[in-house]
């Protein structure tokens, strides 16, 4: 087959690269040996199109270094490419994000899946201004309907979005992210710090939280450092401002990270935490739980299979006290971390890329027998 992935994260980028861009590589460097696939990106200061880590990389928009110039170049433009060169192809798969509605479905005759990894929902406005927030909702919850093909990372973002879809369904999947199969297989070390392993977005992350809970455990394990990993969307400089000044040199950046470096930072953690306040199926807590980390998190529905397979602990969404009373549960028992670790190893050697790719791979071939 011939497939267009319409992704706006390439390794490289200085606009981040997360959980959506992992997936993508991950799935398609396995599927690369049978099909000719193609990464349709956002450009960025100094992208050039050809071979990234093996895969095609054609980059459109403008090399602005703003954000939200972007954002809109890269809309427009790869709308424009899919008018173009859409028919060339057997499947398109277009990641969904409410500020990139690319409408491709309008342009091409080509079958388009709608690839969801998460959906935001009113957290869109609480976290964004007004006259960007209310947009991105109302676009979240309409444009789906647009398109009868889905692939779904989790159970629960397809409840939402599918209760919502009135036109016709000729394709609904759930393909879940997935580990490498070679953290089952490292040594955790029961180390001396929390790591927070995500992008570094204060509101959507839960990382004012995270630095409260923090703060206020600092005197009862003076032992435990804070080391923060991930893409800077929002400036760790401005997290660190609202922690006291005795706390400071105990929270470490150690920037974005990949490869031996993060499996290295996975491995030696007490314990992984992601308070967010939303998510999909986050990569770096099914990449902690293969690593045997005991994991604590947020109460959301999305994150709810953490408690529900018994490797990680949560608390109610978006309380500080209630993060901290959990922290202070795992700290303080070592046993409780083992029993969490273990049980998280178990549960993520199900969850393996080789597995996942060949599903992903059978959604495709699915949908793009449609053309013929």
């Amino acid at each position: 087959m011939k497939i267009l992935q319409i992704i706006y994260e390439s390794y490289g980028s200085p606009f981040g690269f997360g959980g959506a861009g992992v997936r993508a590589y991950e799935i398609y460097k396995r599927l690369n040996k049978h099909h000719d696939i193609t990464l349709l990106c956002m450009k960025y200061p100094g992208a050039c199109d050809g071979d990234i880590g093996g895969l095609r990389h054609v980059f459109v928009g403008t090399e602005s270094k703003g954000l939200a110039k972007s954002v809109l170049a890269y809309t427009l433009k790869a709308a424009s490419f899919v008018w173009k060169y859409g028919n060339d192809y057997d499947v398109i798969v277009e990641n969904f994000l409410p500020s990139t509605p690319f409408c491709s479905g309008l342009f091409t005759r080509t079958p388009v899946v709608l690839q969801v990894q998460g959906v935001m929902e009113r957290q869109a406005l609480s976290k964004f201004p007004l006259p960007y927030g209310l947009p991105m909702f109302l676009v979240e919850r309409a444009y789906p309907s647009w398109y009868s093909r889905f692939i779904f990372v989790s159970p629960v973002t397809k409840h939402k979005v599918m209760a919502r879809v009135t036109g016709r369904v000729d394709y609904c999947a759930v393909v879940p992210n997935g580990v490498d199969a070679r953290l089952l297989e490292t040594t955790p070390v029961d180390g001396d710090y929390i790591l927070f392993f995500s992008r570094i977005d204060s509101h959507t992350k839960g990382l004012d939280l995270l630095m409260s809970a923090f703060t206020g455990l600092g005197e009862r394990f003076p032992e435990v450092r804070l080391v923060l990993a991930g893409y800077e969307f929002d400036r760790v400089s401005s997290l660190l401002e609202k922690v006291p000044p005795r706390l400071r040199n105990r929270i470490g950046y150690a920037g974005f990270v990949s490869g031996t470096e993060k499996t290295a930072l996975l491995s030696g953690a007490r314990v992984v935490v992601l308070p967010s306040r939303h998510e999909s199926q986050p990569v770096s807590l099914l990449e902690a739980a293969a690593c045997a980390k005991p994991v604590l998190v947020s109460d959301i529905p999305e994150l709810a299979f953490v408690t529900g397979n018994n490797f990680g602990l949560s608390f109610p969404s978006g309380s500080a006290p209630g993060l901290q009373e959990r922290l202070d549960q795992i700290l303080g028992d070592a046993t409780l971390r083992r029993q969490l670790g273990a049980a998280g190893r178990i549960y993520a050697s199900q969850f393996l890329w080789d597995d996942l790719a060949q599903q992903f791979e059978n959604a495709l071939q699915l949908t793009g027998n449609a053309k013929e």
